[in-house]
């Protein structure tokens, strides 16, 4: 069992990715207690809240619990319980949620950190010893098998470990990115250790992508190619800072770039890298323009090589169509069911009102009522009966008008609340629609990027064993415009210019020609992308896609 925690903050970001539906198969909400709202975005909401009046930077604690067995509910509730035992958080507010990932479920559990009596944070100090501790006493209870790491921390030896828990910051890396920061570590790790000098691991560093900096809080540090910056003791393997800080004092400080300057670096690299892509692609066009006059035989031989790329840049597009239905699937039906909830409650509400008012109607009817209504009307009109005996009827509630005004007031109070917590419930769901279309985004990046990086080292080791490189027209042009879906917002902006395009074709344009039912007919693509100032390629035959920086 892998307990890892920590205190944090931004509780409507916590509450959007913890209900995350696409980066899980599943995402239940389990259990919300000590708060009024029933949904994690209004809970978190109310521990802030509370917390604004401490000197609290992080109100919330945040707990993984991953076994590595299956556990039931009940187990792990009692886990859970125990662990809050532990922690301090007992009683306090918490949230507890249930993912499921890879047909593995796993559970998430948020506390409250803020101690209402005293408007103190419960102190953290020393809580991953003491989740270290619970995951060897939960593991031995519920007759689990423990990690290597466990067993020494079980056996109170605490050795230099050659296995690297990944950080948050490092899981949403990997994401993005598609390298582990297992993978990234065998890489940095190599270069270390095949490098003789500290001038020879710079060199190693940089044919495998990575800059060496300066640090700001660190001595060193490594830049990836995309730009983000590591520890470089943190990524190679059963060696500590202090030898390597040793091994590379040889280097000059002042000749290390600073990270920004890294960042630059790196980031001209990839570019340097997607313009020689993209002229090798125009190299290869031509090449295959020319082959179209060679004998039959090599024409066949090429057909089915362009066909087997046709093929899978087709299975690529179909698994793009496949992600993004299976999204719009899971929010339409969530979509859905809150909508049926919307009906569900306002034709409640309406029910309600009716009946308070067919109540209170048929009650004033009646001659008791009226009598006391009268009364009630005679003493407030006469200022000496008034003074007499108005905090009387007051108390006792002798105009039974009043009553009826309380009754309605309270009704639409509540009627008040619950569509105020419905209406912050859509707005969560409209947040958790955003995440999960911006994870959508993140992971056809990342494989638009795999695809790009395989196919250039495709090319190079047909290049260095002499082989011709041929690939169908398709594939370059999906190629050529790939690098554009790199870019943060690429798809975004991609959808908002069709978009505002279909607009202004239904709206008409000058120019345009008309069907033979009278409507406006839609322009190509070619001809919108004439009128935004685009420009073809180089003028080496049809059909080639348009070129940045032209």
């Amino acid at each position: 069992m892998i307990l890892k925690g920590s205190c944090r903050t931004n509780g409507s970001d916590l509450a959007t990715h913890l209900m995350n539906g696409y980066d899980n198969e599943r995402a239940e909400l389990g259990e919300v207690r000590g708060t009024i709202a029933d949904d994690l975005h209004g809970a978190f909401a109310e521990i802030e809240l509370i917390a604004s009046g401490t000197r609290a930077q992080k109100p919330l604690f945040s707990l993984s619990i991953n076994p590595h067995e299956a556990l039931t509910r009940e187990q792990y509730f009692e886990a859970i319980d125990a662990i809050e035992n532990k922690l301090g958080f007992a009683g306090q507010p918490r949230a507890v949620v249930f993912h499921e990932k890879e047909g593995r479920e796993h559970c998430h559990v948020v506390w409250s950190r803020i101690d209402p009596e005293s408007m103190k944070a419960i102190p953290d100090s020393f809580y991953k010893a003491r989740l270290c501790d619970m995951a060897v006493v939960l593991a031995e209870k519920f007759g689990h098998e423990l990690p290597e790491g466990l067993k020494q921390w079980r056996d109170k030896n605490r050795e230099l470990g050659d296995k690297l828990e990944p950080s948050l910051a490092e899981t949403v890396n990997a994401k993005k990115t598609g390298i582990t920061p297992e993978q990234r570590r065998e890489e940095i790790t190599s270069c270390y250790a095949q490098a003789d000098s500290a001038a020879a691991f710079v060199n190693a560093l940089e044919e495998k992508g990575y800059v060496l900096a300066k640090g700001d809080s660190r001595a060193f540090v490594v830049v990836d190619r995309f730009g983000d910056v590591h520890s470089l003791s943190r990524y190679v393997k059963g060696v500590r800072a202090k030898e390597i800080n040793a091994r590379l004092s040889a280097l000059d400080a002042n000749g290390l770039p600073s990270v920004d300057q890294a960042k630059d670096l790196a980031k001209a690299r990839l570019a340097a890298q997607e313009e020689r892509l993209r002229e090798q692609q125009d190299v290869q066009h031509d090449h295959q323009h020319d082959d179209r006059s060679h004998d039959r035989r090599d024409q066949y031989d090429q057909q089915d090589h362009h066909g087997d790329q046709h093929d899978d840049h087709d299975r690529h597009q179909r698994s793009i169509d496949e992600k993004r239905a299976a999204m719009e699937q899971a929010q339409h039906a969530r979509r859905l069911e809150f909508v049926q909830a919307e009906q569900e409650l306002l034709t409640r509400h309406q029910d309600e009102k009716l009946s308070l008012d067919a109540a209170q109607i048929a009650e004033s009817g009646g001659l008791l009522f009226r009598m006391r209504a009268r009364v009630a009307e005679l003493i407030d009109t006469r200022p000496a009966l008034r003074s007499v005996l108005g905090h009387i009827t007051e108390k006792v509630g002798l105009d039974p008008r009043d009553r009826h005004r309380m009754e309605q007031e309270a009704l639409a109070r509540r009627h008040g609340r619950e569509r105020l917590a419905l209406a912050g419930k859509k707005r969560s769901m409209e947040k958790i629609e955003q995440r999960e279309n911006a994870s959508l985004e993140r992971d056809l990046k990342r494989e638009a990027l795999q695809r790009m990086l395989r196919q250039e080292q495709l090319r190079a080791a047909e290049k260095a064993q002499g082989l011709e490189v041929r690939e169908s027209s398709a594939e370059a042009e999906f190629l050529r415009t790939d690098p554009r879906l790199l870019e943060e917002g690429a798809f975004g902006r991609e959808f908002n210019e069709e978009a505002s395009a279909s607009a202004e074709d239904t709206q008409g344009e000058e120019g345009e020609g008309e069907d033979n039912g009278g409507r406006k007919s839609r322009r190509s693509w070619k001809q919108r992308g004439q009128d935004k100032g685009h420009k073809h390629g180089r003028g080496r035959g049809k059909g080639y896609g348009y070129r940045r920086g032209e």
